[in-house]
This record gives C-alpha cells, sequence and structure tokens, in this order.
C-alpha cells in the first residue's frame, strides 16, 4: 500500500449467470421472419374474405337473372386469379342483366 491506495487485482474468469457469448441474431432472425410470414398470411385470408364475400353478394344481386355458375368450383384460396376472373364476369353478368330491364 502506498499513499492509502489499496490495488485489487481482478481475476478474468468466467462471470457465473453472465450472458456469456451466445448469439441470439440467428433466432431473432427466424422469429421477425416467421412473424412476417405470419402477417401475410393473415392478410391474404382477409383479402380472400372480402372476395368471397364480394361473390356471395353478387349471386344474391343476380339471383332472378340469367347467372352461370360454372365458374364457382374454380373459387378457391389457393386459386385467386380464379377467384379474382370469377367474380369480375359474375359482376358483369349482374350488371349485363340489370341493364336489360332498364
Amino acid at each position: 500500500m502506498q499513499d492509502g491506495y489499496s490495488f485489487k487485482i481482478i481475476d478474468e474468469t468466467r462471470v457465473p449467470l453472465s450472458a456469456g457469448v451466445a448469439d441470439y441474431s440467428g433466432i431473432a432472425t427466424v422469429i421477425v421472419l416467421i412473424s412476417i410470414l405470419l402477417a401475410l398470411c393473415v392478410m391474404y385470408l382477409v383479402w380472400f374474405r372480402g372476395h368471397k364475400k364480394r361473390i356471395a353478394e353478387l349471386c344474391v344481386m343476380g339471383i332472378d337473372g340469367d347467372i352461370d355458375m360454372g365458374g364457382m368450383d374454380s373459387v378457391s384460396i389457393f386459386h385467386p386469379i380464379k377467384t379474382m376472373r370469377f367474380e369480375n364476369e359474375l359482376e358483369n353478368q349482374v350488371v349485363s342483366g340489370t341493364a336489360k330491364g332498364v
């Protein structure tokens, strides 16, 4: 001891309960990617449900007209382009059916 100072030597061994050198960036990346995928799936389901609801509304609107329901079997969650095509065709049929009555 000199001049009232005491020196302590810090041992460079592992500290219990320390975080260590673990790298959590891989796990964080996987969690973020799964979250994004889940959000995209939910958005797609909401989008598809809206189109399915519109198809049901068009079917009710044209129930007394001459509506061809042959494309209804192509309406599927796995075939969004066919679903949109059927919706457009159905909308055109309903509009042409109501235009005849005017």
